[in-house]
């Protein structure tokens, strides 16, 4: 009988130990607030004044724990991007400054380490971090006018041109790391609701060889010496998951 209730304890302990290992399902949506910086663009003065700007990304990670604390997992997403501007021209009241919006979404591939402490308490630190890869699919800028004279003119960035020949103004795949770092909430042994600060940027470029013959630049289009620094987008905001581990043990 003593040596069944010590095998029944080291059973029940190996199984609590591993529980977490196996497949990780985790739905995530990031609402936040992002930031493109460009020397240009913050040196334009009242021509260009910098807002709050919205921002999100979702999307369905799948990944493998090698233990209950430490995985990798990688899946697919969107992510929407945004930059609010007016101008601030002295002597002109608010209602009558010029708005537009900058956006650019993307289909996004993540690859992510996983650090979380212990699945089975009813909260654990949880972290992870790594590199996603985002595929252009809409880039627009929208001249919004002012409050007293609204417009909704929209220009498609992919699909601009000069004198018939299609300029380049932003790049089709850009790279960027991720970081979250929170809580795991435990609903059961397999589930758990993730509460998270999100934080990302670009490592690339977001803007394209030609992105000059638009945007603010340096130097003289005429002369043949116009151009424009590189362009990276950040952003922060609140992810809240919902987690599934399939446990294989």
């Amino acid at each position: 009988m003593k040596n069944l209730f010590f095998t029944v304890v080291a059973l029940f302990a190996t199984s609590s130990i591993f529980a977490q290992q196996g497949l990780e399902i985790t739905l995530g949506f990031t609402p936040g607030s992002s930031l493109y910086l460009n020397d240009e663009d913050f040196a334009a003065g009242e021509d260009l004044n910098f807002q709050a700007t919205y921002a999100f990304n979702t999307g369905l990670t799948v990944g493998y724990n090698f233990t209950d604390k430490i995985g990798i997992a990688t899946g697919i997403g969107f992510a929407q991007l945004n930059q609010n501007y007016i101008t601030d021209r002295d002597g002109v009241s608010k209602s009558d400054q010029n708005r537009w919006t900058r956006s650019q979404s993307y289909l996004r591939i993540p690859v992510l380490l996983r650090v979380g402490g212990d699945n089975m308490n009813g909260s654990s630190a949880f972290f992870r971090i790594g590199p996603h890869f985002d595929f252009l699919t809409a880039a627009t800028s929208l001249n919004k006018g002012s409050e007293n004279n609204p417009s909704e003119n929209t220009t498609n960035l992919r699909d601009q041109s000069i004198l018939g020949t299609k300029i380049n103004l932003v790049e089709d795949m850009v790279i960027g790391l991720s970081a979250d770092v929170g809580a795991r909430i435990r609903i059961n042994d397999y589930m758990g609701i993730l509460l998270m600060l999100h934080l990302e940027g670009n490592l690339l470029n977001m803007e394209a060889e030609d992105a000059h013959l638009y945007f603010s630049h340096t130097g003289s289009i005429l002369l043949g010496t116009s151009e424009r620094s590189e362009t990276r987008a950040i952003m922060g905001g609140i992810t809240v998951g919902f987690q599934y581990v399939l446990d294989f043990n």
